[in-house]
């Protein structure tokens, strides 16, 4: 059996389509040799690493998106700053809006270990380290605070600092990290969340939606750049339309479009199995 490596990557709320596309493995009765993740990729691919299955996962992120103390759907349809801030926990910090405690807390609480050593499946989880601009790959020490590193978004979440360094959201410098573990692997899947055709209302957008926006152009530019010297042996390019960065009361909708990909790598990998 070929070693299999899969890179999940960064995309805000669309990167629930990871889960779907996790049961592939599942289903088939097989596990991935390594994990790569950014961002949201980080967050999922830290949880199934640990052990939990995909059941699990799913079963969590409905519990979180209907629970009274986050507020998810009305949140969402009001789009209220304020709301959000109740979610994620208020920052006392000028570096960033939220400390996002509350959401790591829940994370603790589901993930199997906070080891990278106790892993099932080995992961790199990809940072940005600030002061000295440039990538970072954690693969071991503390599983929670790489994964609290990882999605980091400038201005929105207050950066993670880990012994002498300070670390950002992954996807500033690569939101879909194949390229890292492509030397330890005979196959490489790639499954890209971003959003390439964006939302299709064309309303002034808002500050937050601006930010998102530039974040996501950006993200969408280092992709291109580096699939030009290097590919992916399978590129999941999940279109998923009409979600905003941080809609994850979309989840249903995330889930059933990401299905469609599920199909295209089963069959995929029964052919090299």
């Amino acid at each position: 059996m070929k070693k299999i490596g899969i890179a999940l990557g960064a995309g805000g709320a669309r990167g629930l389509a990871h889960i779907i596309i996790l049961e592939v493995f599942e289903e088939l009765g097989i596990k991935p040799h390594i994990i790569s993740g950014s961002s949201i990729g980080a967050i999922v691919g830290a949880a199934y690493a640990s052990g939990m299955t995909t059941k699990e996962m799913k079963s969590s992120v409905e519990e979180l998106i209907l629970s009274k103390d986050f507020k998810l759907m009305e949140f969402y349809k009001k789009y209220d700053v304020f709301k959000i801030i109740d979610m994620l926990g208020v920052s006392i910090s000028t570096s960033g809006f939220f400390k996002g405690d509350r959401f790591i807390t829940y994370f603790k609480e589901k993930v199997k270990t906070y080891k990278f050593t106790d892993l099932e499946i080995p992961i790199k989880i990809v940072a940005t380290e600030y002061w000295n601009k440039k990538e970072h790959h954690f693969t071991s020490g503390n599983l929670i605070d790489a994964v609290r590193a990882s999605y980091a978004l400038p201005a929105l979440f207050t950066p993670m600092k880990i012994k002498d360094a300070l670390y950002y959201d992954g996807g500033m410098v690569n939101p879909l990290p194949y390229d890292i573990i492509q030397k330890e692997c005979d196959y490489i899947i790639a499954v890209d969340v971003s959003s390439k055709k964006g939302i299709s209302s064309k309303d002034v957008p808002n500050a937050l939606d601006s930010l998102f926006a530039a974040f996501q152009i950006m993200q969408n530019s280092i992709l291109k750049e580096k699939l030009k010297s290097s590919k992916p042996n399978i590129m999941l390019e999940i279109d998923i339309k009409d979600v905003r960065m941080f809609e994850f009361n979309k989840v249903e909708a995330i889930w059933k479009e990401a299905k469609k990909y599920k199909k295209i790598l089963k069959n995929e990998l029964r052919k090299i199995m």
